[in-house]
């Protein structure tokens, strides 16, 4: 007997998951913890604080998406772990793009390039059904940004209504950290946040999520980076996705300002402050993206 996406249950309604035991840490991540579950599985376990159903839109996200032949790893199951819902994934053999950057930072430019051509993969598999526009998503996080005053929340919903809409897969949270490195080629993996919207919207918030930041604890995603390895993969990152920014340069600055927002959402950020400035600045702080592309490109 099964739920409505494969929670098991016997005939009495208890879940089967409660029956079974997570075995090894394999990972460690901002809002779950991923365990070895038998042979070629894992198992991710979300912290009691994050909403049960979550891993149901999880699930569902990551299974519309490998669909497509995104690489994703394959869903096997929903099921329960002392009563919340956890997802188990197909174990994928590999470390994360960023321990191998990481632990060889000379590769870093070219693992970036690797990450950008990952994310062009992704923008070019096409719309799968039943995914949320970005701008319906982002307009809840807006929202939810508490830093920000009420009338900050309105102004940059209204912002982000104005700015242009899209149809591509976007995966809303990329980086280094959610890329395997799988035998036969990178892996992403976390897409709660996968939506559907203009290219350029994703490679801002990849960009807010590799940047070097002001604040003493840089990036906690991507652990141990210092600020040049980080400027270096953000700028090849950036360098590769170039075609997209000059396509809609003119929205760049604002891109960058809504995305700061709605990462408002995020608590306990340490580059909050910076975000912030980001957001109400946003009229006089210069586009990093839009730098980058003018170092590289000084006729732009």
């Amino acid at each position: 007997m099964t739920s409505a996406f494969g929670v098991r249950f016997d005939p009495w309604g208890r879940s089967l998951g409660s029956r079974v035991r997570p075995g090894e840490l394999i990972a460690v991540g901002r809002t779950s913890d991923v365990y070895e579950f038998g042979a070629g599985a894992a198992i991710k376990v979300p912290r009691p604080e994050v909403p049960n159903h979550w891993a149901v839109l999880e699930a569902t996200f990551t299974s519309a998406v490998g669909s497509l032949g995104v690489p994703a790893p394959a869903v096997i199951d929903v099921t329960q772990i002392d009563g919340r819902n956890a997802i188990v994934f197909e174990r994928i053999e590999g470390r994360s793009m960023w321990a191998h950057m990481f632990e060889r930072p000379a590769d870093v430019p070219a693992l970036a390039v690797e990450l950008a051509r990952t994310h062009r993969r992704i923008f070019e598999a096409g719309p799968p059904p039943g995914l949320e526009g970005l701008v319906d998503r982002m307009r809840g996080k807006l929202f939810e940004s508490t830093p920000l005053t009420g009338h900050e929340q309105q102004e940059a919903v209204e912002e982000l209504e104005r700015l242009p809409t899209g149809a591509a897969l976007l995966h809303g949270d990329l980086h280094p950290g959610n890329v395997l490195m799988a035998a036969d080629g990178p892996v992403v993996i976390d897409w709660f946040d996968a939506s559907i919207g203009l290219p350029l919207a994703d490679v801002v918030r990849s960009s807010l999520l590799m940047r070097p930041s002001r604040a003493a604890a840089v990036q906690p995603h991507l652990p141990g980076a210092d600020r040049e390895m980080l400027r270096r993969l953000h700028d090849a990152y950036i360098g590769e996705m170039s075609d997209f920014v000059t396509a809609w340069s003119s929205t760049v600055r604002t891109w960058e300002a809504v995305r700061a927002a709605s990462r408002l959402a995020e608590r306990g950020l340490p580059d909050e402050a910076e975000l912030i400035e980001l957001w109400r600045g946003r009229a006089e702080v210069p586009s990093v993206i839009l730098d980058v592309i003018r170092t590289r490109s000084p006729e732009l």
